[in-house]
């Protein structure tokens, strides 16, 4: 998905769709048609539905560290005494959970990477649930999320290796932003906006 910032914001035009745009730059970069594209992204998006019907609450990391804990954040939004309340409650368990199961080795979908592949599942999946939304529009989504992945891929890093945690949960605050403001109505500027602004919020 070789597509940059600006070039997106472009492609999208003042009133286009952001998705098109990317759809089209994938398929592009790629040699496939749309509609193998979006089956891709299907598959994709029904792997990180199925990471989060596998987590196991009684399974436990190698060192015994890891496991459990999203279970307790999920009971503990669901009892009402939440300061967050129960949706940012179910957010943050997922999130956890997520990583409890990368921590376990079960299987997880790296958005962008290993490391964050808690943050996506956590914005997308409570999300798609409360406001009672199709895959489809999930898949869309998703596809936004991806190119602000890409964008950060080609003109920085992902790796923590290489740009410590901000390269991997920075990126995936960024990628969860841009995908909640496209789910919202936001225009492609408004998408590019909430993406720098979580990354940037989360710089230091």
């Amino acid at each position: 998905m070789a597509i940059e910032s600006l070039a997106m914001l472009e492609a999208a035009g003042k009133d286009g769709d952001l998705f098109d745009a990317i759809v089209k730059s994938d398929c592009v970069d790629r040699g496939v048609t749309p509609g193998a594209s979006i089956s891709q992204m299907t598959v994709l998006y029904n792997a990180i539905r199925r990471a989060k019907e596998g987590y196991d609450p009684e399974r436990r990391s190698a060192s015994g560290m890891v496991g459990g804990d999203g279970a307790k954040m999920r009971a503990y939004a669901a009892s009402g005494k939440s300061i967050c309340g129960e949706y940012i409650g179910s957010v943050l368990a997922q999130a956890i959970e997520m990583g409890e199961s990368n921590a376990c080795m079960k299987c997880i979908v790296a958005a962008p990477t290993a490391g964050s592949c808690g943050v996506l599942p956590a914005v997308l999946l409570p999300y798609q649930k409360r406001e009672n939304l199709d895959d489809a529009t999930m898949v869309r989504a998703m596809y936004v999320a991806g190119a602000v992945g890409q964008i950060i891929a080609q003109k920085a890093s992902i790796a923590g290796a290489a740009g410590g945690c901000q390269a991997e949960i920075g990126t995936a605050s960024a990628m969860g932003a841009a995908a909640l403001c496209y789910l919202a109505g936001g225009s492609a500027q408004a998408v590019c906006h909430a993406a720098a602004m979580a990354i940037k919020s989360l710089l230091g």
